[in-house]
């Protein structure tokens, strides 16, 4: 077998994090050298950081892995906005910003996540799409660097190349996800999720609880005991939260008078696609997002999988709802119709409304009848763009919340950094101006970063502005925004 010359990454002119200058093959020389080639908004990719973590703690004097980020957004390819994405996912390796493909059209790469392997000597000596297992690849780098290393080929202090990217002081609120609202408690939850939290406030924007240690795990227990790991979705009721444990791969219930976290679905580890309704606790989900509660019956967006799935809070059960796991925008009966990282639910007007993030599309399921799928903004996977207008020409860029209230879909259009509306009856989307053009009436004016979340309520939207750690809230009458928490 031909064995190939790692071309060298000639990223000198490009932005770097996490190290005190740009590496190229030279300074890799004596190490196994892995490029993840990845874009900050694909599930995929971030399914696969805890595996790199692993392999760097175990492998950090022989081993260096490099995030070759490939902006497939345009949002994406802000410098600022990759930053951020680094200190949400706490990517401690080394990242070149490759804004124009260039280190990916070299190497030949052709979908994300994609794993190069070069070895110590600049070959390349394995290429890897997709997801990898976590303990075959574990297994098989052990076994190369023990080889390597038997012929003397490693020359260690790998990690001496690191500089990971300093914290930020600290914020009340840490990347918030979604927003939830409960008419019978008066009161409001957020997913304050690197944090590993979730907060209660009331509606002056006081915090009355923080529910979690703030350590990563998955334990049940008290508010003070009970651990998350970066939860994204929330729905409120009746002294419920239900929630969405993003990367816990769980479904989670807080009580609040019994003053107790429990684990409703999910094994803990991500799962693959969901194919049969059986007990919940034996299902594994991949990346619940969001959920939405409907009697007793709560959907949840499976991003990972790219489906909808539903627990029976009854029967203890969950299962397939809609999807078929392919990646695609496809409309049609529920198990036919097709979705791409569904990453926002709402429940209203006799549907469930989904904001399917990797389609930047707008969709709604029907729940009467035997159900159908139908998009009302969104054209396919790479179709995207910061567009008013009608229906199919309006363009969104990456939506990730939305909330449906009096005939209107409000979105958190993330990418585009705004909130929009569309309008049930006509199918027009226009752009929230107020979330465009703050009138503030404090000193903190700051534009929307990457809004996750969105809810309307008594004529004000509170956004989860989640880039600049807070919670806004905009006065639609008068045009005015306040920050609310944060």
């Amino acid at each position: 077998m031909e064995v190939i010359h790692a071309p060298n990454l000639n990223a000198q002119h490009l932005p770097w994090f996490n190290v005190a200058a740009p590496l190229d093959l030279a300074d890799l020389k004596g190490s196994v050298t892995v490029l993840d080639f990845w874009t900050f908004c694909c599930i995929n990719c971030i399914h696969i950081i805890p595996t790199l973590k692993r392999i760097e703690a175990k492998f950090a004097d022989d081993l260096v892995v490099i995030g070759v980020h490939s902006p497939k957004f345009p949002g994406e390819k802000r410098t600022e906005n990759l930053e951020r994405a680094v200190q949400r996912y706490e990517i401690a390796h080394p990242i070149v910003h490759d804004r124009d493909f260039t280190i990916w059209k070299n190497y030949t790469v052709r979908a994300w996540p994609t794993l190069v392997f070069i070895d110590p000597m600049g070959y390349i000596i394995g290429e890897l799409a997709g997801e990898p297992d976590p303990d075959i690849l574990e297994a098989t780098l052990d076994n190369l660097l023990t080889a390597l290393k038997d012929k003397n080929l490693l020359e260690g202090g790998a990690r001496k190349l690191l500089r990971p990217i300093q914290e930020e002081a600290a914020t009340t609120l840490r990347f918030p996800g979604k927003i939830a609202y409960s008419v019978e408690d008066g009161g409001f939850a957020i997913a304050d999720a690197n944090h590993n939290q979730i907060v209660l406030a009331d509606r002056q924007g006081k915090i009355t609880h923080r529910i979690g240690s703030g350590a990563t795990g998955q334990k049940d227990g008290g508010f003070e005991e009970a651990e998350f790991y970066r939860p994204q979705g929330l729905a409120y009721h009746a002294g419920v939260v239900w929630v969405a444990d993003t990367e816990n791969h769980l479904l989670r219930k807080i009580d609040i008078a019994a003053g107790r976290v429990s684990t409703l679905c999910g094994t803990g580890q991500q799962g693959s696609y969901l194919l049969h309704t059986t007990p919940a606790r034996q299902v594994g989900i991949s990346s619940p997002w969001d959920v939405a509660l409907d009697g007793h019956r709560l959907y949840f967006a499976n991003a990972g999988t790219h489906q909808i799935g539903v627990y029976d809070i009854e029967n203890h059960t969950a299962g397939p709802f809609a999807g078929t796991g392919q990646e695609a925008l496809l409309d049609g009966p529920l198990g036919e119709a097709a979705f791409a990282q569904t990453s926002g639910l709402s429940l209203g007007e006799d549907g469930l409304y989904l904001a399917d993030s990797e389609t930047s599309a707008i969709r709604v399921i029907s729940l009467s009848g035997e159900g159908r799928v139908d998009t009302l903004v969104g054209t396919g996977l790479f179709d995207y763009g910061d567009k008013d207008g009608k229906g199919q020409e309006a363009l969104l860029q990456h939506p990730l919340g939305v909330h449906v209230s009096g005939g209107k879909v409000f979105i958190a259009d993330s990418y585009n950094h705004k909130i929009r509306m569309l309008d049930l009856a006509t199918r027009e989307v226009r752009t929230v101006s107020a979330s465009a053009n703050l009138v503030c009436d404090d000193v903190t004016c700051t534009r929307l970063w990457e809004p996750a979340g969105v809810l309307m309520q008594d004529e004000r939207l509170y956004v989860s502005d989640t880039n600049n750690h807070r919670i806004l809230e905009i006065d639609l009458a008068s045009g005015t925004t306040q920050r609310f928490i944060g």
